[in-house]
């Protein structure tokens, strides 16, 4: 198959063409010179003149152009490979040369583009260090280069941070992460300016280990340190590093305390792959906040051994959510006064085939930190949606609440996905509620605002969930749509014992109504809580007092039998 302009329209072709013709001028000539003499020499040479000089210069101007033209297809050639630093090297000032420059430029400005691309993708934006996406690479840099016998990993989350981050706003806490970034690197030795970036000329990812410290952004309030060359003092930097934070910074005027928990792994000793390390690094870590936080706690191997475990259950989880091995029980919330049930609060359960029932508190967080939260939430809608129609079908209209965690509730598709099983089982929106948490409200306000007002459009309910677990702003929290407000059991501990935290409640429940949401309370334990909290206007109560979470075939008796009796309470029934 013939390339373009190696046809009969090419350049050198033409260039053949007018060889040819001019031997054709030169055997014409002397075939007149046979014939006529010196005359026909004369008219020959003439007319050959005419014809040969254009031609001749023509051919000279036109193969300088040609020059130019082929260096400006091979500069372009490499343009269109990826190779935006090739030169385009055209000394020509006619419309090839504008040509060429604008491919110059255009080359520079990809290049430009590139390079930006490669920034954002490998930089955090708000401290400007290498995010997670560089800490992996370097990790798996470092484990497969010969010659490197060990190095350390430190896992650094901020205490309090997100305390600082709802109570001042995001500006504020972004802020606290540049300067807490800047005091980690001076207490590894290091400047900002002066840390590794891991990063070529043209913002791609170095392929050779780091040969010092680099400090990245994770996630979040999470920093990691990797200490090619410092493995046998990186207890006592991690120590620094905690000395370090101890000084209050001031932000716009306030004064923020921060402190962090570290954990700390050593290759190969700890883990022999980067994400193992990386997650007995961040185990340790955990277990630095479980046992007080502001210390420093290293990989030993009953947290290797916990690590283990916490892997198998991971594996066990997932499988138990793609074979669907997930199950629902149904925990009952009663309306005030009557204590009539007509909703219920969907909790995921799950029976592990070998080590029986897990609880929740212990496979949710796994669930989160393994990604696996989308699915797991899809699982439980769709499940929740189900039963929701079975109960239509056996004449009960019982509404049901499901909650809905922050790595559904970012997603775009989330509406859709909902409406989808909706419309699969036939089930109005009304008759289901999501629940959100306060903390999950007040994070992005725009994207939250934004989704709840598309889910309350597509007429499903929304409630805030574990309220007075958080730092709510109290003005952004009265622009958002939602419908109910559950208050967490924290805020009712007490309330039988301490006035106080009783007036607490009723303040929070009247500046609810006042913005016309239903009060739920939920936690309710004790006789004693209740009788307190009967004192107040408040819609509906949800908790052990009244019943444990069910099954899905208790509930329709559970209903029936709340609306035939005067109480459940007073029948001892539930």
């Amino acid at each position: 198959m013939k390339r373009k302009g190696e046809g009969l329209n090419s350049i050198p072709v033409r260039f053949g063409l007018m060889g040819a013709l001019t031997g054709a001028l030169a055997i014409f000539g002397l075939l007149q010179v046979i014939e006529t003499g010196l005359a026909g020499w004369k008219l020959t040479l003439s007319i050959g003149l005419s014809v040969l000089m254009p031609a001749l210069i023509t051919f000279l101007a036109a193969k300088k152009l040609t020059s130019q033209i082929l260096a400006l297809r091979r500069s372009t050639e490499a343009l269109v490979a990826g190779d935006f630093n090739t030169p385009v090297n055209v000394d020509c000032a006619c419309e090839v040369g504008g040509l060429a420059d604008s491919f110059s430029k255009m080359a520079k400005r990809l290049n430009n583009n590139i390079l930006r691309m490669n920034v954002l993708a490998y930089a955090d934006d708000v401290t400007g260090l290498p995010n997670r996406a560089v800490v992996f690479h370097l990790l798996d840099q470092l484990a497969k280069t010969p010659g490197i016998a060990s190095f350390s990993v430190l896992f650094i989350d901020l205490d309090g941070f997100k305390r600082i981050n709802d109570m001042h706003g995001h500006e504020v806490g972004d802020e606290l992460l540049r300067r807490s970034s800047g005091r980690i690197a001076e207490a590894l030795g290091k400047r900002l300016e002066d840390l590794e970036t891991c990063m070529t000329t043209m913002g791609e990812l170095c392929n050779e280990p780091p040969r010092d410290t680099v400090l990245a952004r994770f996630s979040g309030d999470e920093f990691v340190a990797l200490l090619p060359q410092s493995s046998g003092n990186a207890e006592e930097l991690a120590a620094a590093i905690l000395t370090s934070l101890e000084q209050p910074f001031e932000i716009d005027g306030a004064e923020v305390h921060v402190g962090a928990s570290i954990g700390l792994a050593r290759y190969p000793k700890d883990a022999n792959t980067p994400e193992d390390l990386l997650n007995m690094a961040d185990l340790a870590m955990y277990e630095a906040k479980r046992t007080g936080r502001g210390r420093v706690v290293c990989v030993t191997s009953v947290l290797r051994s916990q690590w283990q475990d916490r892997r198998d259950v991971e594996n066990a989880l997932r499988h138990a959510i793609e074979n669907d091995e997930i199950c629902l029980a149904f925990q009952p919330r009663f309306a005030t006064p009557d204590l009539t049930c007509n909703a219920v609060e969907a909790l995921a359960r799950w029976n592990h085939p070998t080590r029986g029932p897990i609880s929740p508190a212990i496979f949710i967080p796994i669930a989160e930190q393994a990604g696996l939260m989308p699915l797991l939430g899809a699982v439980v809608f769709e499940q929740a949606v189900r039963q929701c129609r079975a109960w239509q079908d056996q004449g009960h209209s019982i509404s049901v609440s499901v909650n809905v965690s922050p790595a559904e509730f970012t997603d775009p598709n989330l509406v859709r996905r909902l409406l989808g099983v909706l419309e699969k089982y036939e089930v109005h929106p009304d008759l289901i509620e999501v629940e959100i948490t306060e903390t999950m409200a007040m994070g992005d306000f725009e994207t939250t605002q934004e989704q709840m007002m598309a889910l309350r459009q597509a007429g499903l309910k929304i409630a805030i969930d574990d309220f007075g677990t958080g730092y709510s702003n109290l003005s952004q929290l009265s622009r958002l749509p939602y419908t109910s407000m559950k208050l967490d059991r924290s805020l009712v501990i007490d309330v039988s014992s301490r006035p106080r935290s009783l007036e607490i409640v009723r303040a929070v429940a009247a500046m609810a109504k006042t913005l016309g949401h239903t009060i739920i309370i939920e936690g309710i334990e004790t006789r004693e809580q209740y009788e307190a909290l009967s004192t107040i206007s408040i819609d509906e109560v949800q908790g052990f007092l009244f019943s444990n979470p069910l099954q899905p075939d208790a509930i329709p008796a559970l209903v029936t039998l709340s609306k035939a009796t005067t109480s459940p309470l007073q029948t001892g029934t539930v």
